[in-house]
């Protein structure tokens, strides 16, 4: 029995390409209304509203691209064939719920820090993976609970090494860069800040996975979920393996010889590059590559839709003056003390609308800065704040699950009890952190 429209219409307005849409509408709504020319006598017009509009649509084309190339190579990556029988190994190590559980959590928080894409693919196999071998082996399983583990990368990507605020701020040429200038990741992902903040939080979601293992109803049955299709290396030629290893040989000269110091070589452009050399090695030859890759392009779709919709938001927001007097209405009513503490839960709520952390810091990156300057604040620590809130609230955000519920075979309301405990338990370890650390 189909769907009836009414459903149809509603799924369709709570999608995330819906959901773009319903903000870009009620920004139009907020710049026609709110916002008036300097000499404040005549408010814009439609036409110079649609004209904000469509300048920023194209306005964010390399960032798209950007976000784009790493979720793509992190999944190539998390496809291929050696991964999957490495994953699949490790799966039979645990005895017991509670191994089986710490073990997933604990591969896919690395994972997830290491690249976002990879971390979400890699804790979607290892959690069907593991549930699987349990059955196999007649002991007691609960395949949510290892579902809603292998999810845990998504709760601390934004502090890892594929952050998009904090890898795009440290690009030359970001959107920013006149306003906020080049952040390196000493000030962002590498500052004792964030390593404390995001090492507490791998350990408070290890602990709760193990008493949510300990206490968990346990079953012995199997899951129906979508076959696999892992791919190999290819056998005909070493093509694309001799282009990889050449951009890894020059991603060793530029660490080696480059004029960076510390860390300031790494932002998301490198990132890409050397994912994308990883990649052209792993699998060897172009054939390979280029289907990996195109596996990975279809998991991409929703950031080549939605971003440009970001973009011009971004637009209308800017060129209206509305961004200054968000800017402005959040200096006066919010204290520095208190605004770090406000950025946070603001980002977790807007997450929920906008579930791309790149495309949400298009929209709030540039309040976030106007007001963090204004009130003299840590810019670096700013963005981390931003960074911890858009990531916490995807354990309530179903969009970058889809992937994870088709591999294991679990459903959004078996796995929701579960993340709705890891997202309670983050969020006020995060919001203490803040408090005490800022």
């Amino acid at each position: 029995m189909g769907k009836s429209p009414a459903k149809n219409h509603l799924e369709s307005l709570v999608s995330p390409f819906g959901l773009v849409l319903i903000l870009t509408f009620f920004t139009f709504f907020l710049v026609l209304t709110n916002n008036s020319k300097e000499d404040l006598s005549t408010s814009y017009g439609i036409g110079e509203v649609l004209g904000f509009w469509q300048n920023g649509f194209f306005g964010l084309m390399g960032f798209t691209l950007q976000m784009m190339m790493i979720l793509v190579f992190g999944y190539a990556l998390a496809i291929f064939k050696p991964v999957n029988s490495f994953l699949r190994s490790i799966s039979q190590i645990p005895k017991n719920l509670v191994t089986a559980v710490l073990l997933t959590a604990s591969v896919t928080l690395v994972a997830g820090l290491l690249n976002w894409g990879f971390g979400l693919i890699v804790g979607a196999l290892l959690a069907r993976f593991v549930h699987e071998a349990l059955v196999e082996k007649g002991i007691g399983t609960n395949a949510a609970l290892l579902a809603a583990t292998g999810y845990l990368g998504m709760s601390v990507w934004h502090g890892g090494l594929s952050g998009s605020a904090p890898l795009t701020v440290a690009e030359q040429g970001h959107f920013l860069e006149k306003e906020l200038g080049v952040i390196p990741v000493e000030a962002t992902i590498f500052s004792e800040f964030n390593l404390l903040i995001t090492g507490g939080l791998v350990f408070v979601f290890l602990l709760t996975a193990w008493f949510l293992a300990k206490s968990g109803s346990k079953s012995y049955e199997g899951n129906e979920a979508v076959s696999l299709d892992p791919m190999g290396p290819g056998v005909e030629n070493n093509l694309a393996r001799v282009a990889g290893l050449f951009m890894l040989l020059l991603v060793i000269l530029g660490v080696v010889f480059g004029k960076d110091q510390g860390l300031g070589f790494i932002s998301l452009n490198w990132i890409n590059f050397l994912l994308f050399a990883v990649t052209l090695i792993v699998y060897r030859s172009p054939v390979n590559f280029s289907n990996a890759v195109a596996k990975g392009l279809k998991s991409s779709a929703d950031i080549f839709i939605q971003f440009p919709f970001y973009a011009g938001i971004l637009g209308l927001i800017t060129d209206s003056g509305l961004l200054a007097t968000f800017a402005e209405v959040s200096i006066e009513l919010i204290s520095p003390e208190l605004f770090p503490i406000f950025t946070f839960f603001s980002a977790g709520l807007v997450n929920l609308f906008v579930p791309s952390g790149g495309g949400q810091w298009a929209i709030q990156g540039p309040i976030i800065f106007e007001t963090a300057t204004a009130l003299s604040l840590d810019t670096g620590k700013m963005i981390m704040v931003f960074a911890y809130g858009d990531q916490i609230s995807n354990l309530l955000q179903p969009f970058w699950a889809l992937p994870l519920l088709s591999i294991t075979g679990v459903s959004v309301r078996k796995i929701f009890p579960y993340t709705l405990i890891f997202f309670i338990v983050g969020l006020f370890w995060l919001s203490m952190s803040l408090f005490l650390f800022f």
